[in-house]
């Protein structure tokens, strides 16, 4: 397999004044599509490019954000990772509002905090738990993370057609993988109907609404998050890969279905 960090000797020069105005992406104005993916992991975002999108081409490298753009069943459709955590992912967001960008998809791993969800679903989430500080910078805690109900309609007809179980709730987005107050705030999640932890969506969805741009969430399942809490931090990465593969799936026939394909 190819290194994470692709050759960036041909790429343009991520410095030049126009590209760094874009702080996170360096990208320019008609070179990211108006719907994009943002999973965190950059070798995800080449994976996807590289196995689902076609002509795709490696726009930018900057630290870990990897920028692609293709097309999928003729829909103009990027790739942005976002790294880890809501940093990354808010920079992200902003640039892509700077950018043109109309529909965001976020295609994570998640972990499970009830037995129902088990490793290798896929949990389509419809609002997040703000467990993160990055967002009350934006607006305060009143405000909710929710996602757009139109993309989620898209995700959930569009998981209809993989082959495994899809579960519809809310997420919890924390900025901590693994705390001492993790089994407390399970217990929490577990009362108030929550499905599942992460750490970036709060911030894709309310980061999105504040731009106007229509934005989803889907997850792989890689584990329980218990498990986390009591020190076994080891993903059921044949799971996780068997979910994220139809995650991926849904994501684009989602936005595919929401351009009439």
């Amino acid at each position: 397999m190819a290194a994470v960090w692709p050759d960036r000797s041909e790429l343009p020069d991520p410095n030049d004044p126009a590209r760094a105005a874009q702080r996170a992406l360096r990208c320019l104005p008609g070179e990211i599509a108006p719907n994009v993916l943002v999973p965190g992991d950059p070798a995800r975002a080449r994976r996807i490019a590289n196995e689902w999108l076609t002509d795709a081409k490696l726009i930018m490298v900057q630290r870990e954000f990897h920028s692609y753009t293709g097309t999928y069943e003729g829909v103009p459709v990027s790739v942005v990772s976002t790294g880890v955590g809501s940093p990354g992912a808010a920079m992200v967001m902003q640039d892509l509002e700077k950018l043109g960008c109309e529909t965001v998809i976020r295609v994570g791993t998640a972990g499970s905090c009830v037995e129902a969800v088990a490793p290798g679903d896929n949990v389509i989430g419809t609002a997040a738990v703000r467990d993160e500080g990055l967002t009350l910078k934006f607006v305060p805690p009143m405000y909710p993370a929710t996602a757009n109900i139109d993309v989620t309609n898209a995700l959930r007809e569009a998981g209809s057609r993989q082959p495994v179980a899809q579960h519809v709730g809310v997420v919890h987005t924390s900025d901590s993988f693994r705390s001492p107050a993790l089994e407390r705030d399970i217990e929490i999640s577990i009362y108030a109907g929550v499905l599942a932890f992460e750490m970036e969506a709060a911030t894709v969805l309310t980061m999105a609404a504040i731009s106007r741009i229509k934005a989803g969430c889907i997850f792989s399942i890689d584990g329980y998050v218990m498990n986390v809490a009591g020190g076994n931090v080891v993903p059921d990465t044949e799971a996780r890969n068997r979910g994220i593969k139809c995650a991926i799936h849904t994501s684009l026939d989602a936005i595919a279905g929401l351009h009439g394909k």
